[in-house]
């Protein structure tokens, strides 16, 4: 028994060195580190490199995942990726996905350059294990002192696939002013100097027990004899859905927009937020052209589905930059 323990504690070591010489840079690599003070936690790694081969089979520092997964007595066989996916993945160019786990949320760059991810700080991870806690007994007290602590925590990994020939390597971090980061932030500041400050709206709905709804004290057959022209019916919510957060515990819910994403609330406490700030969904816009995704969409192979990516690019910095302020409130 204890010949079988040492030799498991040696194969878990040995799987740890493999997974050590297969770091390289990490997107926020060192930051955590140069930035902390009196934390009694801080860990401040790499980035493990995992590249997949044209037969979708993963390694790490050029030993197969499955065979790594071995010595330590578990099967990772399930890694493995489809041919055809691969085969999709390089003919559309799509190199590398960055995973990053930053102070300030979780960073994820496809080719270089970042899609909506989450955000948060300390605050909001606080207030989501409270959250967790409330919504479900079963959650133990102790996340809401554990979420914290990711912020402390600087790890990453970087999925790499097949370059298709003659195609040019993409820089693990892209940088420069014509990246979607750059050109959206450009094109927000165009706006704002256009309109001179942000559109602000805000609105708070009150639902009844029976899921009907009222605003500025309108209930939703008002709103229909003085805008006829939408179905305001549509908005009202199940009743047991209605009861479930009642007995939840939520009075309220919040959604609010700006300029750094879209945040959510529930009863006044504050949740990771989407981010999109840095071009986030303009490049998941330009993506989805790359990867052909737009064609699978009615109408995708017309020049009006360009007509209507373009349309989307232009209304995105008034989306963006809008201030936008949701309540929803439950009864009690």
């Amino acid at each position: 028994m204890q010949s079988k323990r040492l030799m498991l504690l040696v194969s878990v070591m040995l799987v740890a060195m493999f997974a050590l010489v297969a770091c390289g840079p990490r997107a926020g690599g060192g930051a955590l580190a140069a930035n902390s003070k009196a934390e009694d936690l801080v860990v401040d790694l790499p980035a493990i490199y995992i590249d997949f081969d044209n037969d979708g089979t993963p390694s790490i520092g050029g030993q197969p995942v499955a065979q790594l997964a071995a010595l330590a007595g578990q099967n990772l066989s399930a890694l493995k990726i489809d041919k055809q996916w691969i085969q999709y993945l390089t003919a559309t160019n799509i190199q590398h996905i960055h995973i990053d786990n930053t102070p300030e949320g979780i960073l994820i760059l496809v080719n270089g350059e970042p899609i909506p991810s989450l955000g948060w700080d300390g605050k909001s991870l606080t207030s989501t294990g409270s959250t967790l806690t409330m919504l479900s007994p079963a959650v133990p007290p102790i996340l809401e002192k554990l979420l914290p602590l990711v912020t402390q925590l600087g790890i990453g990994a970087v999925i790499r696939f097949p370059i298709a020939d003659g195609a040019a390597a993409i820089p693990l971090v892209v940088e420069g002013d014509k990246t979607a980061a750059a050109v959206a932030v450009a094109a927000q500041e165009d706006y704002l100097k256009s309109v001179g400050t942000p559109p602000q709206i805000s609105l708070t709905v009150n639902y009844e027990t029976d899921g009907t709804w009222k605003v500025e004290g309108m209930s939703a057959d008002e709103w229909q004899a003085s805008v006829p022209n939408f179905n305001w019916k549509q908005l009202n919510l199940p009743p047991t859905l209605i009861q479930s957060a009642s007995a939840a515990g939520i009075s309220k819910v919040g959604l609010m927009t700006n300029q750094d994403g879209v945040f959510i609330s529930i009863n006044g406490n504050s949740l990771p937020h989407i981010t999109w700030g840095n071009g986030e969904i303009n490049h998941v816009l330009d993506l989805a052209a790359q990867m052909g995704l737009l064609q699978m969409l009615p109408g995708g192979n017309g020049p009006q589905m360009q007509t209507m990516l373009d349309t989307v690019k232009s209304l995105l910095p008034a989306v963006q930059t809008s201030n936008v302020n949701l309540t929803v409130n439950f009864p009690q």
